[in-house]
């Protein structure tokens, strides 16, 4: 199945929530504003294997990357399509990311959101996912009808299927995140697409672009990929590899590679 699609990405300043769509059609309101996002600052150090604090993280060695992978990774990493300006990375820094599912979540849905935490975590070095039957996550993702989706998140875009937001501090470390996922009226296929490019945007790698098709995040058509192009997951290994951190702009990024 191709639909078409036009998608919208929303962010606000520094401090703030940003939010991705997956739609039929859709639109673009400035987020509400957010209330805490202060930055966290360390208590204390880690400790080395020998007991004593450690001040200096290990160094991580620049990691190999092809041009197509960079400009690709710029494209999809930094910035946001709408809202203010924003070109620096944003991401996780915890080791773990917790994700707590509400609402109707069929069998199918279940198991593919299990395949996209195992090829996330497959990839990522630094921060993994993980599914959590219940409490408090970091990362709420509600299934069901279109009709909730403001009720659960009111920075949510009507006309959407598939929409993020998360929220950020200063020091552009996300904090916080929702997914929606819509329950009716489409098939498990295109489900499936949206909970893995919902849920991999919710990580850091928040725009779309139209350059490869087989991309979760391509944004003309939607060709409706349920798995990562060879591409994305260059993305995902470099965002969470160690070398790229959170406020790293273009120059930053290209300093911690190596373009081969």
């Amino acid at each position: 199945m191709a639909a078409r699609v036009r998608r919208r990405l929303c962010s606000g300043a520094v401090a703030a929530v940003l939010l991705s769509a997956a739609p039929a059609l859709s639109a673009c309101n400035p987020p509400a504003p957010v209330a805490d996002a202060t930055p966290t600052v360390a208590a204390s150090a880690p400790a080395s294997p020998s007991g004593t604090p450690s001040a200096v993280p290990p160094a991580v060695a620049r990691p190999k990357v092809s041009r197509a992978a960079l400009a690709y990774f710029f494209k999809i990493a930094l910035g946001a399509e709408y809202g203010d300006e924003l070109s620096v990375v944003v991401r996780w820094t915890k080791p773990v990311v917790t994700v707590r599912t509400d609402g109707t979540v069929s069998a199918a849905s279940r198991d593919c959101l299990e395949r996209v935490v195992a090829d996330f975590n497959a990839l990522s070095a630094t921060t993994k996912l993980r599914l959590t039957g219940g409490g408090t996550a970091d990362i709420r993702m509600f299934f069901g009808p279109v009709s909730r989706f403001r009720a659960v998140e009111p920075a949510y875009v009507r006309d959407n299927d598939g929409f993020f937001s998360v929220k950020w501090a200063g020091d552009h470390a996300i904090t916080a995140g929702t997914v929606l996922i819509r329950t009716a009226g489409i098939g498990a296929t295109v489900r499936c697409h949206l909970i893995r490019e919902e849920l991999t945007q919710s990580m850091g790698l928040m725009r779309d672009a139209d350059d490869y098709p087989d991309s979760v995040f391509y944004g003309r058509y939607w060709a409706t990929p349920t798995r990562y192009s060879r591409l994305d997951e260059k993305l995902i290994r470099l965002l969470y590899g160690g070398a790229v951190h959170p406020g790293d702009g273009r120059d930053a990024v290209t300093r911690a590679v190596i373009v081969s």
